[in-house]
């Protein structure tokens, strides 16, 4: 999936020296829910849920006399996200080494640019439409949290803020000091329009390493498979799978 998402973003690419003819065209809101985690398979077991809380304004071709005129938008985002995973990781408890399960879920602030391409449905009823669309997004975090479930095996305890669990000062327990802020991905998604509304279901996928450092995990399977432990291994990546209901609130060509 990666793969095809990089050659996608390259063939968007190609179309970039269009968008000087681009015009404004409508405007509006966007809601989603979906599911998101890290995809490391060896830490990250089950998502959490993610949320997307934005808007967007789309840029047109229909005046010019470009072959893309009737059937490609370019889109313009900006969103709150919240993406995170739920986790296990092997942790030092004096001499032993235990398996603790938790989560944690961060908050982002995101920038999408998204080429759509789209078709009316040939229909008795007009306005049905039906499209695809790809594109980059750059997303910083905000804010975000961890949540300690349980110690196992066999071992519970209730619900607790991770501050609580690990050594050190709160400065170097905060999330945001173990991961990197920044990330850079894609998003491929499909759609469907009518009136006002725009029903969306899409992928979108972090490229950069939420942190990098020594993965317990990570490290336990190389030496199973006589690898060298000493490597830094970058974690996993932010990856999401959301829908989302945009509602148009006007036109800017008007």
């Amino acid at each position: 999936m990666k793969k095809l998402l990089l050659l996608g973003l390259m063939g968007l690419m190609g179309l970039m020296g269009s968008v000087a003819q681009a015009q404004f065209g409508d405007y509006g809101v966007r809601a989603g829910l979906g599911f998101a985690t890290i995809d490391d398979d060896l830490g990250f077991k089950t998502p959490v849920t993610g949320v997307t809380l934005g808007g967007y304004i789309n840029y047109t071709f229909a005046n010019t006399e470009s072959i893309f005129a009737e059937t490609l938008y370019l889109q313009a985002g900006l969103n709150l996200n919240r993406r995170g995973g739920e986790f296990e990781d092997v942790v030092e408890n004096g001499t032993n080494m235990v398996l603790r399960e938790g989560y944690y879920h961060s908050w982002y602030v995101q920038l999408p640019i998204l080429a759509h391409l789209h078709y009316e449905l040939p229909l008795r009823k007009r306005g049905h439409v039906v499209g695809v669309f790809i594109g980059p997004q750059v997303s910083f975090g905000l804010f975000g949290g961890y949540g300690d479930r349980k110690i196992s095996p066999g071992v519970s305890s209730p619900s607790a803020n991770y501050d609580v669990q690990f050594n050190g000062s709160p400065e170097d327990r905060k999330l945001f000091n173990h991961l990197n802020r920044f990330d850079v991905g894609g998003i491929l998604g499909v759609s469907y329009e009518y009136g006002k509304f725009n029903l969306s279901f899409y992928l979108d996928q972090g490229f950069l390493a939420t942190s990098e450092g020594d993965d317990i995990l990570r490290i336990i399977e190389n030496a199973q498979n006589n690898k060298d432990i000493n490597v830094k291994i970058p974690n996993g990546h932010n990856v999401a799978y959301m829908f989302s209901v945009c509602y148009k609130l006007g036109s800017l060509s008007e």
